[in-house]
């Protein structure tokens, strides 16, 4: 059985040998032209491409013995990269030693596949394990589902947050409309009141005129050249006074209808600005669609239903009343069905 520190030393000796550059035993810079060992990076990169194909991960796989050996070719492979790599062209008999390591890497690669291709073997065997795979198909599908139920849960969190987002938004919406069309009433209201304050004043004029010409026409027969002296004179004088006095009263009533025309009409549109202005807060109130519905017939029936103009005198509380009692009777009929 292999202890952790053998697994580990094997380990990093065939790391640090697969994990080497080929490259960097050239030298052609630093040994010129006749000395390089450009010649043998072809056969190191193939040299470390088979020490690739050994999978560290089978390593704990192995027993000590077998460690020990894959760890002591890993390390005399390093050797020969490392002489190569302190070859110095001042050293006694530098050509004979560079064509001594020229022909060992040379023939590295037919030495280590021999020692090799057991274990390479194994790793491939063991990469294509059936149970092995199922078993790693396995955990990942685990995984890919843990995934999957979390994210499922951050989108359910997420669309809880966006479907009340929706919700504040429609019913801001909701409000910001409700409150643009109540502006239409106030308006309205604002103007009747306007005109109902002018009617005011002129109604309180006339009601001057008639009250001054009243007085005036208790003293009018003693103006001398207006005074009557014959029976003729005075019923033309009776007759003018009760004229005029039709005349300016005719005109103060109509002044007394046109203002409270428009005091009534203030009021309807004013009440009509307030019916939209708490519909929302109703309709809220009301849990069951019955209600809601009946809150909306009432609302309805405020605002567009025809009022009182002031002018003429009707009323409409039957046909609302009807209205209304036909919507609970179609409300509770559809209760009923269901």
């Amino acid at each position: 059985m292999a202890t952790t520190e053998q697994i580990e030393s094997c380990k990093a000796s065939l790391e640090r040998v697969q994990n080497f550059e080929a490259s960097s035993l050239a030298r052609v810079e630093d040994l010129g032209r006749e000395l390089n060992f450009a010649i043998v990076v072809s056969d190191t990169e193939r040299l470390i491409a088979l020490y690739r194909r050994l999978p560290v991960s089978i390593l704990s796989d192995l027993p000590g013995g077998n460690l020990d050996q894959i760890k002591r070719w890993a390390d005399a492979e390093y050797n020969r990269f490392e002489q190569i790599m302190k070859f110095s062209a001042a050293t006694q008999n530098a050509g004979d030693t560079r064509n001594t390591l020229i022909t060992q890497m040379q023939s590295a690669y037919d030495t280590a596949f021999s020692n090799l291709w057991q274990y390479i073997a194994f790793g491939v065997a063991r990469a294509t394990d059936t149970t092995v795979l199922e078993t790693e198909a396995r955990a990942t599908l685990q995984d890919i589902r843990d995934k999957a139920d979390t994210i499922s849960a951050e989108l359910a969190e997420h669309q809880q947050g966006a479907d009340a987002i929706l919700a504040n938004i429609k019913r801001v919406a909701a409000e910001a409309g409700v409150s643009q069309q109540a502006e239409h009433f106030k308006q309205e209201a604002d103007r009747h009141e306007t005109a109902a304050a002018t009617w005011e004043t002129t109604m309180l004029n006339r009601a001057k005129w008639v009250g001054g010409f009243a007085i005036l026409s208790i003293f009018l027969h003693k103006i001398p050249w207006i005074g009557p002296t014959t029976n003729i004179e005075s019923a033309q004088l009776i007759s003018s006074k009760i004229l005029i006095f039709i005349v300016l009263g005719y005109l103060l009533v109509l002044a007394a209808k046109n203002f409270l025309s428009h005091k009534h009409n203030a009021v309807v549109n004013r009440h009509r600005q307030n019916a939209l202005l708490t519909y929302r807060a109703l309709a809220d109130a009301a849990h069951e669609r019955g209600a809601e519905d009946i809150v909306l017939a009432h609302a309805a029936s405020c605002i567009f239903a025809p009022q009182d103009t002031g002018y003429s005198k009707g009323g409409e509380s039957s046909s609302s009343s009807r209205s209304i009692l036909e919507l609970l009777t179609r409300t509770s009929a559809k209760e009923s069905a269901s």
